[in-house]
């Protein structure tokens, strides 16, 4: 009779997803200078080891955080991106961003901060930036071609500042103990999206 095979304890995709969450906890209390595998892993049920199974080292789980906060934002972000109606699809937009914002903002923060002083972290997050102003600047070009966003506008500086002025906005109002009011965030970021891209608000 075959023996029958033992189940391993951690399916390897739980167990990606519980170091995750532990990074995100630890980013959200602590500044990413004091990031290790060791206080990682005390924060979830596995061993050292199961951590290199999944990650380099800090950077690389730096790296994974990033781009699974990234791929929320862009999920919402494609309500505008893929739209036709500016003022519902931008308001719906900001709404979803917002709202990951404040479940993730003290993480983005914490990483934003830390690209001051380390170039892979500041490589990471930079992409993650550039990669929105790479859309908002293709989205721009499109709406210029169906004549709802005038020609003699500057294209990829135009989404350079909206995108990083977003960004240094949202890491103020939700990256801190004291968060802002969500809907006034929202309102104040419409209307600058708005008025700056269709002279209207």
């Amino acid at each position: 009779m075959t023996a029958q095979r033992r189940r391993p304890k951690h399916d390897p995709k739980e167990s990606e997803r519980e170091i995750l969450n532990a990074a995100e906890k630890f980013l959200s209390e602590r500044p990413f200078r004091e990031l290790n595998v060791d206080e990682v892993m005390k924060l979830t049920g596995l061993k050292r080891p199961a951590f290199y199974v999944h990650f380099r080292d800090k950077y690389d789980l730096a790296l994974c955080v990033v781009q699974d906060i990234g791929q929320e934002l862009f999920t919402l972000a494609n309500h505008w991106l893929k739209g036709n109606n500016f003022p519902e699809d931008s308001l719906q937009a900001l709404e979803g961003i917002v709202n990951v914002y404040q479940k993730h903002g003290a993480v983005l923060r914490a990483l934003s901060d830390a690209a001051v002083a380390d170039e892979r972290v500041e490589q990471i997050y930079r992409n993650l930036i550039q990669d929105f102003i790479t859309a908002t600047a293709r989205h721009i070009c499109e709406e210029q071609e169906s004549g709802r966003i005038r020609k003699d506008m500057n294209v990829e500086e135009t989404a350079r500042a909206l995108v990083w002025l977003e960004e240094r906005y949202l890491s103020e109002a939700f990256g801190r103990t004291t968060q802002a009011d969500p809907k006034i965030v929202v309102q104040v970021l419409h209307n600058i999206w708005l008025s700056t891209l269709y002279g209207t608000y």
